[in-house]
């Protein structure tokens, strides 16, 4: 393993070790094994998100509602509170000095060594699938033999995904390896079973996934788990990847404490949990694919929330979903501006079934699009998603709306805010952790013989995350008062 610099280590195997995927436009069917769940990017032609000015003064104003009933909520003691006084000097910050005793593959503690050997054929056949028009990619499975790190594992199999992130680089395919495709005792480095490499064709920085991921586990909610590799394929160069866990049963075993759940994810984009305006609940069904399981379980969580009066409405949220992983995403979303995940698109998650609990859990796999990424995105926290949503142009987030005006609902959504604004979104943490990736990986970005971006490109994206961090932790800080 390549190792990245000692910052690197000691911060983010404190910070992020806790514990995105591409969004669907079509299912991914092909996909062998139960125990797996798979996503295909989606991305509207030729729209960006709108309403994207970035200055703070002229967005996400609070009104008095809001700040009144962020103070009661603080009065009443059940916000948490962050005594976080880090002075990052010269050093770390104090809050991320301390390391974890046991690392894991997906510790951010260094750049993986991953060399992928393909026949030609099979090789050149991948390409032409992953390479077709947006819609009409073909992800098949193939066999192969990868090095992780300089242990061999023969026989696995890999597969292309993404669509969005797809078409952005079409000379860098995100590969996924599943290590049991054509060995059912197949296993990989630390356990896994599969891992995915995804070329990080929608975030020039290479780090707004894995540290939303963080952010989401941090406060409550669920996301795979990241570190990076430098990747060769038959013997050529295709530079940096993101390295992703993978959503499937060692996952669910892992988060859940049990892994034969129902796993669904939403094949037709602009789902999410809200009954369409077009066919009602009903519509949802045909929208999600279940393995195993029957999608209407969702239907009917769906219609139930719908039909709730706002008195009902905690009620019934707990009867159906964990509700704090549910405003851990929705805190996230809002927070980091995702502009295509559960919230804003409906799209980019799993909804978990668990046998054991009768409740959902969501997953969020796909927060690339976060933090003002791209063309500096920029939601008012009391209606992140409300029109114009040129991704989903005709849904709402109504859920969310709901939350907000809640009395019971939206002090616990409030104080999930809270948490990413004096934890790992507080500036004095992220800024210098932000900078630490920059300094790791701009040399292998900077001469990635694949990559999309100019070095000037890298470092402008670097400069407008920071700027991003910078202009939403004074929007909370209005919104919440300070941190104590």
């Amino acid at each position: 393993m390549r190792q990245a610099n000692a910052w690197v280590v000691a911060a983010v195997a404190a910070i992020l070790g806790a514990c995105g995927t591409d969004a669907p436009g079509a299912a991914d069917d092909a996909d062998a094994g139960p125990g797996d769940v798979e996503f295909v990017d989606w991305q509207p032609s030729g729209k960006d998100a709108t309403n994207l000015d970035a200055d703070v003064s002229a967005t996400d104003a609070v009104n008095a509602d809001a700040a009144s009933d962020v103070a009661d909520v603080l009065d009443a003691g059940d916000a948490p509170q962050y005594d976080v006084t880090a002075d990052i000097g010269g050093g770390l910050p104090s809050e991320i000095t301390a390391i974890h005793a046991a690392t894991t593959f997906f510790d951010f503690s260094g750049i993986h060594e991953v060399a992928l050997t393909v026949a030609p054929a099979d090789w050149t056949a991948y390409l032409d699938g992953v390479n077709q028009p947006d819609g009409q990619k073909v992800y098949n499975w193939y066999q192969a033999d990868v090095q992780v790190d300089g242990t061999a594992f023969k026989t696995i199999g890999i597969k292309g995904f993404g669509n969005g992130s797809q078409i952005d680089n079409p000379a860098k395919p995100n590969v996924r390896l599943k290590f049991d495709q054509y060995n059912t005792a197949g296993v990989g480095p630390d356990g896994e079973q599969a891992f995915r490499l995804k070329a990080s064709g929608q975030d020039p920085t290479f780090v707004r996934e894995p540290i939303a991921g963080a952010m989401l586990r941090a406060i409550g909610g669920d996301a795979p788990r990241f570190s990076w590799a430098h990747v060769a394929i038959n013997g050529s160069d295709y530079g940096v990847y993101e390295l992703q866990e993978s959503v499937d049963k060692r996952f669910f075993a892992n988060a859940f404490n049990n892994k034969e759940g129902n796993k669904f994810e939403p094949t037709i984009g602009c789902m999410g949990i809200d009954c369409p305006d077009a066919g009602g609940c009903a519509a949802l069904k045909p929208a999600y694919t279940g393995s195993p399981g029957d999608p209407q379980a969702i239907v009917d969580a769906a219609q139930a929330i719908t039909d709730a009066t706002d008195d009902q409405l905690p009620t019934v949220l707990d009867k159906y979903f964990v509700v704090d992983e549910l405003l851990a995403d929705y805190a996230v979303d809002a927070v980091l501006s995702n502009l295509d995940g559960f919230a804003a698109a409906g799209q980019n998650f799993t909804i978990y079934g668990d046998q054991n609990t009768k409740k959902f859990h969501l997953i969020a796999t796909g927060v690339d699009l976060t933090f003002g990424n791209f063309n500096n995105a920029w939601y008012d926290l009391a209606l992140p998603w409300g029109a114009p949503n040129s991704w989903c142009a005709t849904r709402t987030d109504q859920l969310y709306q709901r939350i907000w005006q809640n009395p019971v609902l939206k002090p616990l959504l409030l104080a999930k805010f809270q948490a990413l604004q004096c934890g790992l979104f507080r500036a004095t943490t992220l800024l210098p952790l932000i900078d630490s990736f920059h300094t790791a990986l701009k040399p292998l970005v900077y001469s990635d013989p694949k990559g999309l971006y100019t070095p000037k490109q890298l470092d402008a994206d670097y400069v407008a995350l920071d700027a991003y961090v910078t202009a939403r932790q004074k929007t909370l800080s209005d919104l919440l008062g300070p941190c104590k």
